[in-house]
């Protein structure tokens, strides 16, 4: 058994007599996976950014996100069923549940239960979501061609919004909150340039594996898409993250012991952190940046920084809840009698503090357990080659992390890069898990 095709799909030689008349139809695997990336990706598309109304704030969430996310989850979960839940018990692992159970007990502590506990529903489903397509996918080839058609859906509607209706896909000096910046930017059919470029790093990463599993024409041709959309939105995080993590990854091809792996996995991402939470910390980190960066305040994340820290001290061993502290309108938990723009915020522009606001500093403690060392375990246990699943894996949980030094990419179903971060960690422990097997 090839473990290209032990990492994804039913592994071969582990179906069950007479599972052949249970088995899920190509089409409808692709059709499933398709959607389920696309929603995933983007499901927010052609918003009216010069419309006030959109400043609303609204506890209950968006009516079309729910009706879509369980629409979805319940496709996915009766496609498990029919294919085998048991092929997922490899990621019932200690870290894990306990980062869920962790998750669930905080969120009916929470400051507001009801709607931490919507916002864990959501964040649940996406998270089947994101196992489930390793799941459904039959092959590497399939998993790959599937990628493909979901990424020119993206593509192709975010260039012919930019053509046909600009208003809607380009930033404008009517955006409400406008940045002076931001007029000119391309969104495509995103509602922020920000969340275009990270869309677009996913969809470089997503043609790179194209190009190595499937059809190279089409694969550098998604590409050379995504980098055209990345460069017209002007998202410098995502901008600067790409190289960064093309880079490292690919030395990870080259270097295959566990210490220089974890060396130079590992490295950045506590690099990234230091640089962003070091910077409101320790004042001679802060000096340093000042001397080589402009804006040394990361346009305006490190006041909300310290705020989030201020804040994570007010309950430091259960938090505040998964959605529960950030508002859409203002903070209404902030511990700040000042209506400040810090206030208006909602979320902190760095996971790890708020996944501290969300569960504490043990759910930081086990998040990091969880999502940053077992992963690196996992693929040393998986093999010192990396394959074309493997790299894909690899490069989309480093995207999550370093990411999140500056981004809210953790604990957010509505968040492409968390979704395909989980997609990453997942199909490092399949991988691990059946490459053993297969001993």
């Amino acid at each position: 058994m090839a473990l290209a095709d032990a990492a994804i799909g039913i592994p071969a030689g582990r179906v069950r007599p007479g599972a052949a008349a249970r088995d899920v139809p190509d089409v409808l695997r692709v059709l499933l996976n398709g959607a389920v990336f696309v929603l995933l990706w983007n499901h927010v598309w052609f918003e009216d950014l010069s419309d006030r109304s959109s400043l609303a704030a609204s506890e209950a969430g968006s009516l079309l996100t729910q009706i879509l996310f369980v629409a979805a989850g319940l496709g996915m979960a009766a496609a498990i069923h029919r294919i085998g839940f048991r092929h997922l018990r490899p990621l019932v692992t200690w870290p894990l549940t306990l980062c869920a159970g962790w998750l669930g007990v905080t969120a009916l502590l929470s400051v507001e239960p009801s709607l931490s506990l919507r916002r864990l529903v959501l964040f649940a489903i996406a998270a089947m979501l994101s196992a489930g397509v390793l799941l459904v996918a039959r092959s590497p080839r399939q998993l790959a061609l599937t990628l493909a058609g979901a990424a020119l859906v993206i593509l192709i509607s975010s260039y012919l919004a930019v053509a046909l209706v600009p208003n809607l896909a380009i930033h404008s000096a009517f955006d409400v909150n406008s940045d002076p910046s931001h007029p000119g930017l391309w969104r495509g059919i995103f509602p922020h340039k920000n969340e275009a470029g990270a869309a677009m790093v996913i969809l470089v990463i997503v043609g790179l594996y194209v190009a190595s599993a499937a059809s190279r024409v089409l694969g550098w041709t998604i590409v050379a898409l995504a980098i055209g959309l990345l460069v017209a939105s002007g998202s410098k995080t995502a901008i600067l993250l790409l190289p960064v993590i093309l880079a490292v990854t690919g030395l990870c091809r080259v270097f295959t012991g566990g210490g220089l792996r974890g060396l130079l996995l590992l490295g950045p991402i506590l690099g990234f952190s230091l640089i962003s939470i070091g910077s409101i910390l320790v004042p001679a980190i802060q000096d340093a940046i000042g001397a080589l960066l402009t804006d040394a305040t990361f346009t305006g994340r490190s006041e909300i920084w310290q705020f989030a820290l201020d804040n994570i001290m007010v309950r430091p061993w259960r938090g505040w809840g998964i959605g529960a502290f950030w508002m859409t309108e203002r903070t209404m938990y902030g511990g700040s009698e000042e209506l400040t723009w810090v206030n208006t915020a909602n979320h902190s522009h760095n996971a790890y503090l708020d996944t501290a606001l969300i569960g504490g500093f043990p759910f930081l403690v086990l998040t990091v357990w969880a999502f940053v060392l077992a992963p690196v375990r996992d693929l040393q246990r998986g093999g010192r080659e990396l394959d074309a699943e493997t790299l894909l894996f690899l490069r989309l949980w480093f995207l999550g992390l370093v990411s999140a030094s500056f981004e809210t990419v953790l604990y957010n179903g509505n968040n492409a890069t968390c979704c395909m971060f989980m997609m990453a960690v997942f199909g490092l422990r399949l991988r691990t898990r059946y490459a053993i097997a297969r001993g």
